[in-house]
């Protein structure tokens, strides 16, 4: 499905897409879910909608969107699937979209071979090796380490607690970058991650991660 979701935005003059495997994660259990459990919506039965299903994964990214598709009963339901959403103008939307430059493509198969299609888009301006933690003990910090998607050169990150912003710092986005953050005390925080490039005056809101710091040493 990437190839031919690529294809399409080729035809516009659109950059492809890079599969992503933290978003791919997401889409296939979506899929699995609707398929094993009957249904076919953008919500879940326990009221989750995409931007929930990946923030509880831990993917931090805050421009992203969502496509389904359900097919049964044809021959070749990859291609059926994909021009099915090149038709319908919200799915054709995302698909088009030029802020995305990634997506996860999950498929899962029901006991009555009807295909679950998932493509969940995102924007991506930093590419982290591990997905940011639930919760990090107080002693430690949170420890991430990125890389840079594009021409991204400077990035501030803002600590919030429950009374708004109590830090903020900024800091050069390299090919290895690594953002070390303290806590001064335990508690739940939102970390917000602005990034964009030097000289202008605008930054981008590219990731917020809600992380528990925890008190001990194990």
């Amino acid at each position: 499905m990437l190839r031919l979701l690529n294809k399409d935005r080729r035809a516009y003059g659109l950059k492809p897409l890079f599969m992503q495997n933290d978003l791919r994660k997401v889409a296939r259990a979506h899929s699995k879910d609707m398929a094993r459990k009957d249904y076919f919506e953008h919500e879940n039965l326990i009221g989750q909608n995409h931007a929930d299903r990946l923030q509880e994964a831990n993917v931090s990214e805050t421009v992203s969107g969502e496509n389904l598709a359900k097919i049964g009963g044809y021959a070749h339901p990859v291609h059926r699937a994909e021009t099915g959403l090149m038709n319908s103008p919200g799915h054709r939307a995302n698909i088009l979209n030029e802020s995305y430059n990634c997506v996860g493509v999950g498929l899962h198969i029901s006991k009555k071979r009807v295909h679950y299609f998932t493509q969940n888009f995102a924007k991506k301006t930093l590419i982290f090796s591990k997905n940011p933690p639930d919760s990090v003990k107080l002693r430690r910090g949170l420890r991430l380490k990125c890389k840079p998607v594009g021409r991204v050169n400077l990035g501030i990150y803002r600590v919030l607690d429950q009374t708004g912003v109590i830090k903020e710092k900024g800091f050069p986005i390299k090919d290895e970058t690594r953002i070390n953050i303290d806590f001064n005390s335990a508690g739940k925080y939102k970390i917000q991650i602005f990034t964009g490039k030097k000289g202008r005056e605008e930054l981008y809101l590219s990731n917020e991660i809600h992380i528990k710091v925890k008190r001990g040493l194990f």
